[in-house]
């Protein structure tokens, strides 16, 4: 029998027993014995070592090597400890559990000791080992973080950029520079050389944040794009296709879109079958009384229904994609069978125009990379308001991740001000990061540098009424000098007095957003020129509640705060509710978190006009403010 020193798992093993001498060889989990003939020679054991650590050296070496560098140039995440690990347990059956005779160099030595080490490393070592990776980068890039975004960054910041795992969640609360880290992050990999610019994806959640996000890197000098989820799918379908194909102006226009479907009805309702099923639709969700025998598309009834089915485009044709579509089928069997011809009517108009709507900027996008008629070229895929993100979006992150095996996802989002379930936000994929994108390291921002400390724990106490909110430790930089929160009863004249009230606080000129829940509480735009001439150092601006979020200013009032307006009262057809994200078991949960958004907008003070009706939300305010 031939067995070979590179078959060997370790070194032979000569052993002296009452029958005389015997070598022992390891080849995996085996172990092959054979009995010398007379006396063995004193330098065997030496020799047949030397013979072995001969062969397998070089590997060891160059393995150890390998990794001694990527423990020093790069942040040990899962995936790459993962791959260390292997290395590791493969190269520990050969070199550990055994002391040489023979005399070792001490590089070959050193290596042994490593490959001990790190074999018998627990989470506690990893722990340690990787805190002081991250002190060392902190120490190393300092000037970097103290001038990348124009000002230092804080702690959480630079800890936010330096850790690189591939799945990491940042919960970044209201006025925590989210904006500055993802900048900053991308600007480290860059200047770290961990990352070229190409590299390099910023997804940001419409086109104003975007630009906005375009114009910071910009103006740090990271060149390095921020795209929209739209104009991303739309790149991409580009470059396999070799042109932007045409946005349909239905997408554009939601009265040309009701039209189109009203028109869509009126020529489906010469089959009588359908006219029967849709009489039978409008009385069922409707209540609509029926006096003849054909519906009337231009009845109260109808044209809710028309709403209705223009809304659910795009949420049916994303649960279609996402197989999903089937138990509506089932559950809604008479919407579905009204609904579904006028699906397909709409998707052959798209094909006779040539063109497509936002939602197939995405689903034919992520098509694309799956079959890989689109490559990806990005390793680091960077999101902002993730809290916001929607199962489609996140199935494009997957997909373009799913192309190697070398890619990080960093998602930077607050669950606390994720308000967009009505348009497809899925605030689980937050909460629960993991689950569906992999292990994951989550951190925070735990500095606010909008508002003061008063009015950050009135509004952090708020919203975590719901258990289900993640739990976050944030601190205000910001010193107060008046009272962050104050309330005011709501009257003809409040809002001009609450202005005037701000304006004695400080000699500047000053920024007010004047807020509410619905367009129909916020002030004319004759009564905001007219607060403008009374008070000429206030730049006033009207907003709802959801128009507010990512904005600020010194000063913000609150109004339309009747019981039964905030929270509303949700009014979503049975239908609707299917087609979005599941529903939240807390009561009015996303309305809270829609109320914390308002209540941190302002630097100085938040005024509340409270009006004689006033909402359950106020009356909780006002007794965090007693207590």
């Amino acid at each position: 029998m031939l067995l070979s020193w590179a078959e060997q798992s370790r070194p032979p093993l000569l052993v002296t027993d009452w029958l005389g001498a015997r070598i022992e060889c390891y080849q995996q989990d085996t172990v092959l014995k054979l009995r010398l003939r007379g006396r063995s020679h004193p330098q065997l054991q030496h020799h047949l070592e030397r013979f072995w650590i001969n062969t397998h050296k070089a590997r060891l070496l160059s393995s150890v090597r390998t990794i001694e560098q990527l423990l020093q140039h790069r942040y040990l995440s899962v995936r790459h400890w993962a791959a260390i690990r292997l290395v590791i347990a493969e190269l520990a059956k050969r070199w550990s559990g055994w002391k040489s005779q023979a005399q070792m160099s001490k590089v070959l030595v050193q290596a042994q000791c490593t490959v001990s080490e790190l074999h018998s490393w627990q989470e506690e070592d990893l722990a340690q080992f990787r805190e002081a990776f991250v002190q060392a980068q902190l120490s190393r890039y300092e000037a970097f973080f103290d001038t990348v975004c124009g000002h230092p960054m804080t702690q959480s910041q630079r800890r936010a950029c330096v850790v690189q795992d591939e799945r990491q969640l940042l919960l970044a609360g209201a006025g925590t520079g989210k904006t500055s880290v993802m900048v900053a992050k991308a600007a480290y990999l860059l200047y770290s050389e961990q990352a070229q610019a190409e590299q390099v994806l910023m997804l940001a959640y419409g086109k104003e944040a975007a630009d906005e996000m375009q114009q910071r890197l910009k103006d740090s000098k990271v060149a390095v794009e921020c795209a929209t989820f739209h104009s991303l799918g739309l790149g991409i379908i580009a470059q396999v296709e070799g042109h932007k194909p045409k946005l349909s102006a239905l997408c554009l226009n939601e009265g040309a879109r009701e039209r189109f479907i009203a028109d869509t009805l009126a020529s489906l309702c010469q089959d009588p079958q359908y006219q029967r099923d849709l009489i039978d639709l409008l009385k069922n969700e409707f209540s609509a009384p029926q006096k003849t025998q054909k519906p009337d598309l231009d009845s109260r009834a109808a044209k809710k229904l028309i709403k209705q089915f223009s809304e659910a485009l795009s949420f049916y044709k994303q649960a279609l994609f996402l197989g999903k579509a089937q138990t509506l089928s089932y559950e809604f069997a008479l919407w579905t069978a009204c609904f579904r011809p006028v699906l397909a009517d709409y998707q052959l108009y798209l094909q006779k125009e040539q063109c497509i709507d936002f939602d197939d900027m995405v689903t034919r996008a992520i098509d694309y990379v799956r079959s890989g008629q689109f490559c990806s070229p990005w390793h680091y895929v960077l999101v902002d308001e993730f809290q916001d993100i929607s199962p489609l979006r996140a199935m494009l992150i997957k997909a373009l991740l799913a192309q190697n095996d070398k890619n990080a996802l960093f998602a930077v989002g607050d669950d606390w001000q994720a308000i967009y379930r009505f348009s497809g936000g899925d605030l689980s994929m937050t909460t629960h990061f993991a689950d569906h994108f992999g292990q994951a390291t989550i951190q925070q921002l735990d500095m606010t540098f909008r508002y003061p400390q008063q009015l950050l724990d009135i509004a952090s106490e708020f919203v975590c009424q719901n258990p289900n909110q993640l739990v976050k430790r944030v601190n205000a930089s910001n010193v107060a000098t008046c009272p962050a929160l104050v309330a005011r009863p709501d009257g003809n004249d409040a809002l001009s007095t609450t202005i005037e009230a701000f304006l004695s606080l400080t000699a500047e000129p000053c920024n007010v957003l004047i807020l509410a829940r619905n367009h129909k509480f916020l002030p004319s735009s004759e009564v905001i020129a007219s607060l403008a001439q009374r008070c000429p150092r206030a730049r006033v601006t009207a907003l709802t509640f959801h128009g507010a979020k990512g904005k600020e200013a010194d000063f913000s009032i609150l109004l339309g705060l009747h019981d039964g307006s905030v929270p509303a009262k949700a009014h979503n057809a049975a239908i609707t509710e299917a087609l979005l994200p599941e529903p939240e078991p807390y009561p009015d949960a996303e309305e809270r978190r829609l109320f914390y958004v308002a209540l941190t907008r302002a630097r100085l003070q938040t005024c509340l006009l409270v009006p004689e009706d006033p909402s359950p939300f106020i009356e909780e305010v006002l007794a965090l403010i007693k207590d």
